[in-house]
């Protein structure tokens, strides 16, 4: 991942702490920064050099345009195999001189619709002045904003925009168009529709894109990884990039990476993988209190207060300076997969399709706010860039626009009860039939599969530091998004303490029971509010 931090000076007068700002990403980018200054702008890049590391500098600069990008664009990348049988990058530039191919080609507006990939963009074209800011359709990668009577700033991250007005977030599928201080708003991604998809489950059809999407993923010249919790997702994801492996200029064996507490269940299933893939595997323990004295890092890295997402930011940002080093800079992780294919514990009990389907676009709609948050920033601060093959763009539209919601169903399939993602269990049982225990391993939320002692340390340490009357009273406080729990508030005021007038880009609710909306809470009598889906295990 990368650090992109962008101000329009409406007056042309520049910030003086635009490069004081900028560092504050360099974490995100530890290999190179550069600053470009015109009449009325500055661009910088925080770069981490994972393709092409000796080319491909940003900012992208030309006669019309200024470009930056952090992400990947897979159809920007051009890999040939060489005489000796190695693939390489066979370009002098990066892959994200796609979008300035594109800027000089197509409609600017039009551009984000011709990528595939995952993107957080801004274009500066100094002949017209006009700025395009743009975000991928799931919100892999975060981008901010924030406008004042003469400046619009677009950062990576909250931190290098505090104290400069009200922050917000560019949307997923949206691109912004700021002529002077006029901002018109588009969507490229028009939304997931309410029409129910139609084409029934047929073996092989989840395999045959899965296979692609890691095979985009995998190219690497730098050392790289798979984060490997010894379920379902993460061993699908393991099995693809072994096999794809040779297309990867790195280790000659690839690595995989677990963690938890000490017996944990994630850390056994794990290295059941890892022993029958035969990877260079590490196991990482973690102690709860040495989570628990992560807390500050951890919210000042993900910049967020909801509860689920700090219970498993914890353990992903611990493993990720474990990966650090060991010098990896790029790994291969599992997430999306619960909520396109209805993988939580909570859907065992979803009435029907339609309601299946209306929880997917949810879940969907808010992914950028927690799972994909997570993934990204934790992983981000320690320099270290997560692709994630299920959030592909054709796997996404396969899942949402064209798969039957009937084949999400588990316990109330018309047929008969089923696993959850039973589809997935089924295309990859060819893969992982010597694998039974992963194959009908149940649903681990990240946060419980590392071990139900550190949620329940969370929850211990949080009843103690607050009196009741404290807590009431810091609940009126907090107007927005009051927090429900003692641990919710343990973490709204270590926001606070960080990311003050920035309440508004996170979303937080006590609505939820092992991450279900607040629509799908409701479908049991028997569901208990808690992030946790300890509740509902067999």
């Amino acid at each position: 991942m990368c650090g992109i931090l962008f101000c329009l000076s409406l007056d042309g007068k520049k910030p003086n702490d635009f490069v004081k700002r900028l560092e504050s990403l360099k974490a995100r980018g530890p290999d190179e920064m550069r600053t470009v200054i015109g009449h009325e702008y500055m661009a910088g890049h925080t770069r981490n050099c994972i393709v092409n590391p000796l080319k491909g500098q940003q900012p992208i600069e030309n006669d019309t345009w200024v470009v930056l990008h952090n992400g990947e664009i897979y159809n920007g990348m051009k890999i040939k195999t060489n005489k000796d049988g190695e693939n390489i990058f066979y370009s002098n530039k990066s892959d994200s001189y796609k979008i300035l191919d594109l800027l000089e080609k197509q409609n600017p507006i039009k551009v984000p619709e011709f990528l595939d990939g995952i993107f957080g963009y801004c274009a500066y074209n100094k002949t017209t002045k006009t700025l395009y800011v743009a975000r991928d359709q799931v919100g892999v990668i975060p981008l901010y904003k924030v406008q004042t009577e003469n400046q619009i700033w677009i950062s990576s991250e909250l931190k290098a925009i505090l104290n400069i007005g009200k922050p917000d977030i560019c949307l997923p599928g949206f691109i912004y168009s700021y002529v002077g201080k006029d901002c018109t708003v588009s969507r490229f991604f028009n939304g997931y529709t309410h029409t129910l998809g139609t084409e029934r489950y047929e073996k092989g059809s989840l395999y045959k894109i899965l296979e692609e999407s890691v095979n985009k993923r995998v190219y690497s010249d730098v050392p790289w990884g798979v984060l490997l919790s010894g379920g379902l997702d993460s061993s699908v994801v393991c099995s693809l990039a072994i096999e794809n492996e040779k297309i990867s200029k790195s280790y000659p064996v690839v690595h995989t990476f677990s963690i938890g507490l000490k017996g944990s269940e994630d850390l056994k299933r794990a290295k059941d993988v890892a022993d029958f893939w035969k990877t260079v595997h590490h196991s990482i323990e973690f102690t709860e209190e040495e989570g628990f004295e992560a807390l500050n890092d951890v919210i000042y890295a993900i910049e967020s207060y909801d509860v689920t997402t700090i219970r498993a930011s914890v353990p992903m940002y611990l493993l990720g300076k474990a990966m650090k080093k060991c010098g990896i800079k790029m790994v291969l992780s599992g997430e999306g997969s619960d909520e396109l294919l209805g993988g939580y514990l909570y859907n065992h009990h979803c009435p029907g399709a339609k309601e299946m389907h209306k929880e997917c676009v949810l879940k969907m709609d808010r992914l950028h706010y927690h799972d994909c948050l997570r993934a990204n920033k934790s992983l981000a601060c320690h320099g270290i860039e997560c692709r994630v093959p299920f959030l592909d763009k054709k796997f996404v539209h396969h899942t949402m626009f064209k798969m039957d919601p009937r084949d999400k169903l588990s316990q109330t399939h018309p047929d008969g009860p089923q696993m959850e993602k039973w589809t997935l269990r089924n295309d990859f049982m060819f893969m992982l039939k010597d694998l039974p225990q992963i194959i009908a391993r149940q649903k681990e939320q990240f946060s419980d599969g590392v071990g139900n002692k550190w949620i329940n340390y969370l929850k211990e340490k949080s009843n103690k530091k607050y009196t009741d009357e404290y807590f009431k009273k810091m609940q009126e406080k907090y107007i927005f998004q009051p927090p429900q729990t003692k641990e919710a508030l343990l973490y709204r005021e270590i926001f606070q303490k960080f990311f003050n007038n920035c309440d508004e880009t996170v979303f937080y609710t006590d609505e939820t029971v092992a991450c279900s909306s607040e629509v799908a809470i409701k479908w049991s009598d028997q569901f208990k509010k808690d992030p946790s889906a300890e509740s509902l295990k067999k």
